[in-house]
């Protein structure tokens, strides 16, 4: 006879829903790359004046 234990059950079912390395890299590095396009291309005047300020101050990143 085999006992039913929830926390054997929840620890199965996070496992098979736990998502690769790669993929975890990867789903990172999009969400990452899409929140700096949005903020380096706002058309809203604080944000694009503090994001244009910031790549002003960087000397590797070219902005004009």
């Amino acid at each position: 006879m085999t006992t039913y234990s929830p926390r054997t059950s929840v620890l199965k079912k996070t496992a098979s829903i736990t998502l690769s390395k790669p993929a975890q890299i990867s789903l990172f590095m999009m969400l990452s790359s899409l929140s700096i396009w949005t903020v380096l291309f706002s058309t809203y005047p604080a944000v694009h004046n503090a994001a244009h300020a910031t790549r002003h101050s960087t000397p590797l990143v070219a902005c004009h």
